[in-house]
């Protein structure tokens, strides 16, 4: 059975790179899931997604073995949490935690008794991880599915010492442009804002005190960078929309910027 690598390397401080799936759509998985990426998440709160498209875009993204397949759920939810786990995915990302009953709930669900709440079942689960031996899948999965909690607002800011303190919390991760719009700023997801930059400061301080890796959604990979700078571990680089966006109008531009589209001389 395979371990979950972004798990082992965010517990040893290190930085894990990832990408962020906007398209619902599997040749999209595929194609990402064979560039190199730590980790990619299916995101089913932004994106038009069904529980059986998800599913096939975890196996897809679990099958060529390089990318840790991740789930954004919808809404903090029982059904989603079974269905993105049951098939095989290696964790999830809960938005919107606001209270540490609502991140006690996300670890139960996740985890199977006695440590949480999750039912036993889904063939496909142990298949993410490279078995099929369902025995073995259950024993190792409370060790290694990873537990994502979005803070992404002042209300999650205000409960944070109840929040990162609840037991099988992997990861606190920033939604900066919910933060921002709940701070009463324009939606971003850079940031320089004072009222922002102060918000981000106490969530470190916070992640510190209770030593929990901080995520955060980041637009390209400079911006990547410089929050890892900051101590942020667990960063997107980018999209597969924003990249197939960004390639495509850079690919134009060149050819708009060339002698080639000009009216010949002749």
């Amino acid at each position: 059975m395979r371990t979950n690598h972004v798990k082992a390397k965010l517990k040893a401080g290190e930085v894990s790179p990832g990408a962020w799936l906007s398209l619902g759509n599997i040749s999209s998985a595929r194609l990402m899931s064979r560039i190199g990426f730590d980790w990619l998440t299916v995101d089913c709160e932004h994106s038009p997604q069904t529980p059986d498209l998800m599913a096939a875009m975890v196996a897809t993204i679990a099958d060529g073995g390089i990318s840790a397949p991740i789930v954004r759920v919808p809404t903090n939810t029982v059904e989603w949490f079974k269905w993105a786990l049951d098939s095989g995915a290696w964790g999830v990302v809960v938005p919107m935690v606001n209270t540490r009953e609502e991140a006690e709930r996300a670890v139960s669900w996740c985890k199977y008794p006695p440590v949480g709440t999750r039912s036993i079942g889904g063939v496909f689960a142990p298949y993410g991880f490279g078995t099929v031996n369902r025995a073995e899948y259950a024993a190792a999965a409370n060790a290694e599915i990873l537990v994502v909690i979005q803070i992404e607002s002042p209300t999650a800011l205000d409960n944070l010492d109840e929040i990162l303190s609840v037991p099988g919390i992997d990861v606190a991760f920033v939604g900066p442009n919910d933060m921002h719009a709940t701070l009463g700023l324009p939606p971003s997801t850079e940031g320089a804002e004072p009222e922002f930059v102060a918000a981000m400061e106490k969530l470190k301080e916070a992640a510190k005190r209770y030593n929990v890796p901080l995520g955060m959604y980041c637009s390209n990979g400079e911006a990547a960078v410089q929050r890892i700078n900051e101590g942020f571990k667990m960063v997107v680089t980018t999209s597969d929309m924003s990249s197939m966006a960004a390639a495509a109008a850079q690919n134009l531009a060149v050819v708009g910027s060339s002698n080639a589209t000009r009216p010949s001389t002749y």
